[in-house]
C-alpha cells in the first residue's frame, strides 16, 4: 500500500459510511501540463485537456477534485477533493465530490503515459481520464475489478 492510498483512507475517516479498500490521489488530465508549463501554448492545451475531461466527468455524473482522490469502496467509487501539503502528502480529504454504484461504472482502466498514469473511467455513457501515480492507479484499478465482482 503506497504513502497515499494510506494518507487518504486516514483523511477520509468518518466521511464515508463504508471501508475503503483502495485509493488513489488523481486529478483530471492536462491539470499537471498547466500547471508546471513554462509556456502559454503548453498551459494552454493543458486547460483545454482539462476541460474536456471535467466536461466528460460531468456528463458521467461524477464530480472531480483538483487536486483530488478516487477511492472504492465494496459498493461504489468515490471522487474527493483534497488538501495536499507542500510535501506532496494528502493532509485532508475537504468533500466527499461524488458517489457512484460499482454497478454505474463500465470500467476503469489504467494506461502509462511517461512518468504519469491515466486512469480512464467510464460511467453514465461517457468517459473522462485522470491523471496520477501510475503504480496506485493500477492497483486502484485492481481493487476495483476484484470489489465489481463481488458487488
Amino acid at each position: 500500500m503506497s504513502k497515499h492510498q494510506e494518507q487518504i483512507i486516514a483523511a477520509a475517516k468518518g466521511k464515508l459510511d463504508e471501508e475503503i479498500l483502495g485509493a488513489a490521489w488523481a486529478k483530471p488530465r492536462g491539470a499537471t501540463t498547466a500547471a508546471a508549463s513554462g509556456g502559454l501554448i503548453a498551459k494552454e492545451i493543458g486547460a483545454r485537456w482539462m476541460g474536456k475531461q471535467s466536461k466528460g466527468a460531468d456528463a458521467a455524473g461524477i464530480a472531480v477534485g483538483n487536486p483530488g482522490a478516487v477511492a472504492v469502496t465494496p459498493t461504489s467509487l468515490v471522487t474527493m477533493k483534497v488538501k495536499v501539503s507542500a510535501m506532496g502528502a494528502i493532509k485532508e480529504v475537504t468533500e466527499v465530490l461524488s458517489v457512484v454504484p460499482l454497478a454505474e461504472v463500465g470500467s476503469l482502466e489504467v494506461k502509462r503515459m511517461g512518468m504519469t498514469g491515466v486512469m480512464e473511467i467510464n460511467a453514465g455513457g461517457s468517459s473522462f481520464k485522470l491523471e496520477g501515480k501510475p503504480g496506485d492507479m493500477k492497483e486502484l484499478a485492481e481493487v476495483f475489478e476484484r470489489a465489481k465482482a463481488a458487488a
